[in-house]
């Protein structure tokens, strides 16, 4: 889910700034299709950088998730610090993702993407990871189903 609200945010930039919605999905889809999803409109490099940014955001979110899923309880203190190491987490993902990521995977995604609107997003997507982190008491445990009758 925070994939898609990041994806959300990205999208709404583009269309604040005079872009296309599908700016960013072949910016993305530019890994498979190479300089061909620049001057695409909606097509398969779109749907292949859809397909590619839920990868990495479900990625991201199931490492979040391994790593810091135990840190939430019933409280609200306990979400709260949850969402706000969320949103750290994205903000350091967003900077090591253009340091290591794409310097590797295709350097064009960092250099045709607006810098404010992809900060903002991945702040949007820890905060989703860490809004939707572990909601039941890791003191009690999971709760047993109701018995079959």
């Amino acid at each position: 889910m925070g994939g898609l609200a990041m994806l959300c945010v990205l999208i709404s930039f583009s269309l604040l700034r005079g872009r296309v919605w599908w700016e960013t999905p072949n910016i993305l889809g530019s890994t498979f299709y190479g300089l061909r999803a620049f001057r695409a409109g909606v097509g398969m490099a779109t749907l292949a950088g859809v397909a590619f940014h839920v990868v990495i955001t479900g990625t991201v979110g199931i490492v979040f998730g391994l790593a810091c899923g135990s840190m939430s309880g019933q409280s609200g203190a306990g979400r709260s610090r949850l969402v706000l190491v969320g949103l750290a987490a994205g903000v350091v993902w967003f900077y090591l993702a253009d340091a290591v990521l794409w310097s590797q995977v295709n350097p064009l995604v960092p250099l045709y993407t607006f810098a404010p609107a992809g900060l903002i997003s991945h702040g949007v997507f820890g905060a989703c990871l860490g809004w939707m982190g572990q909601t039941e008491n890791p003191q009690k445990g999971p709760q047993a189903p109701p018995p079959m009758r």
